[in-house]
């Protein structure tokens, strides 16, 4: 097995991980608003990694030696690939959900107009177009 994932298995593995698990948060429905508060941490953990690897560069190439990537480089590259990723997930459930009350708000203001206009009474304009 470890012939076939090559010289980069730990590095493989994690990052594929990693795609499973933000797949399954993308297909799960949000029931809570703690989410919002695990992208905050999310966010904080990448700048403080970014703010490491800017102060101390040879740290991300051990780092990126112990997961059995050559270069702190590709490392950083990967970990960018992977934040890109969930942040395309994030956005792509922010408008869904922004679409789905749009939706309802949409369908509640049509109901309402045909039902009887804003103020509950149709207006003679109303009742001559029918």
């Amino acid at each position: 097995m470890l012939e076939i994932l090559g010289s980069q298995w730990v590095a493989k593995i994690t990052i594929v991980a990693f795609l499973i698990a933000v797949t399954y948060i993308m297909m799960k429905p949000v029931k809570s608003a703690s989410h919002l508060a695990l992208r905050r941490l999310g966010m904080m953990l990448f700048v403080l990694f970014a703010v490491i690897a800017a102060v101390f560069p040879g740290l991300v190439s051990r780092v990126a030696f112990f997961f059995g990537i050559g270069r702190g480089t590709d490392f950083l590259l990967y970990g960018l690939t992977l934040v890109f990723f969930g942040s395309v997930v994030t956005s792509y459930r922010r408008d869904s959900a922004n679409d789905k009350k749009l939706t309802h708000i949409a369908r509640t203001i049509a109901l309402r107009d045909v039902r009887g206009g804003p103020n509950g009474y149709r207006s003679d304009e109303q009742a001559d177009s029918r």
